[in-house]
């Protein structure tokens, strides 16, 4: 056979073979898909979206806001306190810090407004005072006979010491008045009590108790509204001169303490 006779051969041979290798690629890439078809999982993913007042807290800052949130409120519940000094009365306290003289007596369980301790520490209410809590009483047990509690003798009364102890604002009426203290243990009524001048002026207390430990009044010589710790003689002219002596009696006539207007 010539070598033009093969030629045809040749090529109908190669397009046969190529033919056949494609084929055969063809079926080889499409047998793998039917499995992963079936192993494929449609996944769906949902967005999800941040609360609209969240904030990213810097480091060290949460733990300081908390401190100081914690100590802001710790000031808030701490009460006032005011320490007593000498020649004060709940009547010139109440009056600095814009509270009445039963506000700061039921704050501190006081029942007369003239015992004062000097270094004495009050609380004021400048808040109002706080709404009692109710405490519920426990329930005895039944068929149970309480212990009777021994009661402890009452203490020693003890003694008044009860002085003119000095005079304000001389010679001016509006100013002038006479300070009266109990430097001792006892307290004492000065009901029908009385002061008087060598010009026969005289003051008669009324229902006034004085308590001791240094608590003392003042006797005004002008008119006016008597209140717990100040009390009004209602002249209408000034009494307190230098040189005048003043004498404080008892309610039986007894000269308890004179003193003389410096």
């Amino acid at each position: 056979m010539s070598y033009r006779r093969m030629v045809p051969f040749l090529l109908l041979n190669i397009l046969v073979s190529a033919a056949v290798v494609l084929g055969i690629l063809y079926w080889w890439e499409g047998r793998d898909k039917p499995a992963d078809a079936e192993n494929m999982v449609l996944v769906t993913v949902t967005p999800t979206a941040l609360p609209p007042t969240a904030a990213i807290e810097q480091p060290g800052q949460g733990e300081g806001a908390v401190q100081e949130a914690e100590e802001t409120a710790v000031a808030e519940e701490a009460p006032l306190i005011h320490v007593v000094s000498s020649g004060e009365t709940l009547g010139s306290i109440s009056q600095r810090y814009g509270v009445t003289v039963d506000e700061i007596m039921a704050a501190n369980g006081l029942s007369n407004a003239n015992f004062l301790n000097i270094a004495q520490e009050l609380i004021i209410p400048v808040g109002g005072l706080p709404e009692p809590t109710a405490v519920p009483s426990p329930t005895p047990a039944p068929n149970t006979i309480p212990t009777p509690i021994p009661t402890a003798a009452p203490p020693e009364q003890g003694e008044a010491v009860v002085v003119i102890n000095g005079v304000v604002g001389v010679g001016e009426l509006t100013e002038e008045a006479i300070q009266i203290t109990n430097s001792g243990t006892r307290q004492i009524g000065l009901v029908d009590w009385t002061i008087s001048d060598e010009s026969g002026f005289v003051y008669t207390f009324g229902q006034v108790t004085l308590f001791g430990e240094g608590a003392g009044i003042l006797v005004h010589t002008e008119a006016g509204t008597d209140g717990s710790t100040d009390l009004y003689w209602g002249l209408e002219l000034p009494i307190l001169l230098p040189g005048k002596t003043l004498t404080l009696t008892d309610a039986d006539g007894n000269v308890v303490s004179t003193y003389t207007v410096p």
